[in-house]
């Protein structure tokens, strides 16, 4: 969930150009109009609600969105409170204060639906960048988190971390564990929960090679389109590639121009095969890639 936030910052703020700017170009024009409201929470620069970043054992979506829905209400308000001030505020955030079913919903499905554009095509190779940097920080690395790491294996006990964030704030551990994640969408400054008394979390930028992130993680060592034909089918192999966003059957049957019994087919036999996830929402179906789709359409490198 800390990697939809900050991405979320990366979208609304046009830094970093070389490394993302193809990236914010493609998820701005595939965005679904109801993911919009997150930008209301998020914005470009300055506080958004810790709320939205939920510390869970896993590291499963569903898992996340729930512990963000499941938020009691007058922290909602407080977080809302500090988001928005004396502002006007987005009317939909009133039914969130007020915890009504259809706004938590829409902000439930608001979370999937950009996690779908903007982070599960690329995942494969956002976990493998952010996993290599957790190993050279481990290996003693360089950067805050290795200090930090370093500083904690000192005597005597760790009480206080100091560093650059983006804004002035310190984190005071009171004798608790510091958990360290690397970010894949952290800029340049490390960052950490507003509200103190929350589990004491710094995320820590990885290392981008200086290029665009879609080339690396499209680059060389993918099955290319004929393979996957020659493998799959050539229409599996489109549905599987289409599934590289999420789409219902009847959306998937209309984009590939095939009867909806041959999408669902398809797609069943994707399923079985590990390929596809696939969930049901009112009378649809939605299908999206698990990580070994798109382990398969994206290999890490």
């Amino acid at each position: 969930m800390w990697e939809i936030v900050l991405s979320l910052y990366m979208l609304a703020e046009a830094s970093d150009e070389l490394v993302f700017g193809q990236w914010r170009q493609r998820v701005l024009s595939q965005l679904p109009p109801n993911a919009r409201m997150l930008l209301d929470l998020v914005p470009a620069v300055g506080y958004s609600p810790d709320f939205l970043s939920p510390i869970l054992a896993g590291h499963d979506l569903s898992d996340g969105i729930d512990g963000v829905l499941g938020t009691p209400r007058a922290r909602i308000g407080d977080e809302l409170g500090l988001r928005f001030g004396d502002a006007r505020r987005p009317a939909w955030t009133m039914g969130l204060l007020r915890k009504e079913s259809a706004s938590v919903r829409a902000l439930g499905h608001a979370l999937r639906d950009y996690f779908d554009v903007a982070l599960r095509p690329y995942w494969g190779y956002i976990s493998h960048l952010a996993q290599r940097t957790s190993r050279s920080v481990a290996e003693g690395g360089t950067g805050p988190a290795a200090a930090i790491a370093q500083a904690a294996t000192r005597g005597p006990r760790l009480t206080t971390v100091e560093l650059a964030f983006g804004a002035d704030q310190d984190l005071h551990l009171g004798g608790r564990g510091l958990l360290l994640i690397p970010a894949f969408f952290c800029a340049t400054n490390p960052v950490t929960f507003y509200d103190p008394s929350l589990p004491p979390v710094v995320m820590y930028p990885v290392d981008h090679p200086p290029v665009s992130f879609l080339a690396r993680a499209t680059e060389s060592g993918r099955p290319s389109g004929d393979v996957l034909a020659r493998l799959l089918g050539r229409t599996r192999a489109a549905v599987l590639r289409t599934l590289t966003s999420a789409h219902t059957t009847g959306e998937l049957a209309r984009t590939l121009d095939i009867s909806l019994p041959s999408a669902s087919e398809h797609t069943s036999l994707l399923r079985a095969a590990g390929l596809v996830s696939s969930e049901r929402r009112g009378n649809s179906v939605r299908h999206h890639l698990t990580p070994l789709g798109l382990e398969l359409l994206h290999p890490a490198h």
